[in-house]
């Protein structure tokens, strides 16, 4: 077996944002704000046009952020668009 190229970056500490990738083009703000919603303590989307495909999801504390992230890891948007979240880089 070779030697993995890519390199790892260290997760980032939990905090209240939430990063989203692997989005399909087509996904709006509005999509995931009714997706994030149903969890308590949820702020706003924050979607860059310049990258599509990612967003930010505000929650008002960590603990909040954390139970959303858990319950939506790996939620499938389309058949090839499983969610991957993280923490936000502060």
């Amino acid at each position: 077996m070779g030697a993995i190229a890519a390199v790892q970056e260290a997760p980032s500490p939990p905090n209240n944002i939430l990063f989203n990738q692997n989005l399909p083009s087509q996904t709006t703000p509005m999509m995931l704000q009714m997706l994030y919603c149903q969890y308590p303590g949820f702020k706003e989307v924050r979607m860059v046009e310049a990258k599509p495909g990612i967003a930010f999801l505000e929650y008002e504390n960590e603990m909040q952020s954390t139970i959303a992230m858990q319950g939506l890891q790996g939620f499938k948007i389309t058949q090839d668009n499983p969610l991957l979240i993280t923490y936000a880089k502060k």
